[in-house]
């Protein structure tokens, strides 16, 4: 498997990534040589935001039924973070990213889902009664964020909140599923055509596939789309398929997030 990118996180060390991506802490050194002209001459000095080069794996182990392997959580996160903010891997930029209806950071947080993981509270906002992200309302100081700024500006709670939306979604899409008589892992693996505004498209289902279509178009989106087939857009027009499939085949698990 040819080699990936991996953005450093708080609390990592060149072991712990070893970990993370051959399941052998002691191979730590292969990174090391592989981005000693990023790390310097001290191997436990990485800092967080470094964009290391992560030699490749070999045989990556089953992506949860995606197909063929794209990579991992973290390369997932890069690839979906890169799209959503505008600005490639790495690039400090993505994490203070707003577009035009308000949404921002690295993954484009709106109102809804910032409500729902607990950092923010408002009666008005994006879907009820505002037609934008205004954030007019207050912050709850969760993980010491009190405000839109705070929020921007922390590169460790945006992968934080990330992660946890995530846990949210794979909650709330297989509570949705469950009421229709299906699960998650009926679907899995399975290949399915759908209609989407006269084109026919096949995609493989696969969890990362899932979780991006949730990030798009929330949990139920995904429901009705697996339940009823009924393909959904965004405000800009990007179909939930898109998600699925561009972000589907990564290996990942509910233990990366």
């Amino acid at each position: 498997m040819s080699a990936q990118t991996y953005t450093v996180q708080a609390g990592d060390t060149l072991s712990k990534i070893a970990e993370k991506f051959y399941g052998d802490g002691n191979r730590w050194r292969e990174i090391y040589e592989a981005n000693r002209n990023v790390i310097g001459g001290n191997p436990e000095q990485i800092q967080v935001g470094m964009v290391l080069t992560i030699p490749g794996q070999g045989k990556p182990p089953d992506n949860g039924g995606g197909g063929a392997n794209k990579g991992y959580f973290q390369s997932m996160l890069e690839a979906l973070g890169g799209f959503e903010s505008g600005f490639p891997s790495g690039d400090p930029r993505q994490y203070t990213s707003e577009n035009t209806l308000g949404f921002m950071g690295k993954y484009q947080f709106g109102e809804p889902l910032l409500i729902d993981l607990g950092y923010y509270k408002a009666d008005v906002y994006y879907g009820n009664g505002a037609d934008k992200n205004y954030w007019r309302g207050s912050w709850t100081g969760k993980r010491g964020i009190n405000s839109k700024e705070q929020f921007i500006n922390s590169r460790d709670v945006q992968e934080a909140a990330i992660r946890e939306a995530f846990n949210l979604n794979l909650q709330r899409v297989n509570g949705a599923l469950a009421a229709g008589g299906q699960s998650i892992n009926n679907y899995l693996g399975q290949q399915k055509t759908f209609n989407d505004r006269g084109v026919s498209k096949t995609i493989t289902i696969s969890l990362s596939g899932i979780l991006a279509g949730a990030h798009l178009r929330g949990p139920y989106g995904v429901a009705d789309l697996l339940l009823k087939n009924q393909p959904s857009h965004d405000e800009y027009g990007t179909s939930i398929l898109k998600y699925m499939e561009e972000y589907g085949g990564y290996n990942v698990s509910p233990d990366d997030f």
